[in-house]
């Protein structure tokens, strides 16, 4: 199965926001609860940066190229 390219930031956003907070959500939780009850505690942790992560993983990548090609040039 095949995704039309005119998804690709959204596809990219979720993908990266996802594993994004999965790791980082499963680390802190490790290293703030321990292994006690840690399924429990990360995916309630990673639910909630999940939401933040993928809003954020697919808007903010357009405005900083946007940024990104203002300020620099072609040589």
């Amino acid at each position: 199965m095949k995704i039309n390219k005119k998804y690709t930031t959204i596809v990219f956003g979720f993908l990266m926001g996802g594993f994004t907070s999965c790791i980082i959500s499963a680390v802190l939780t490790l290293a703030n609860s321990g292994t006690e009850d840690f399924l429990v505690h990360w995916i309630k942790e990673w639910m909630i940066a999940l939401s933040l992560a993928v809003p954020i993983a697919t808007f903010i990548p357009p405005i900083i190229k946007r940024g990104i090609a203002r300020i620099t040039e072609d040589f």
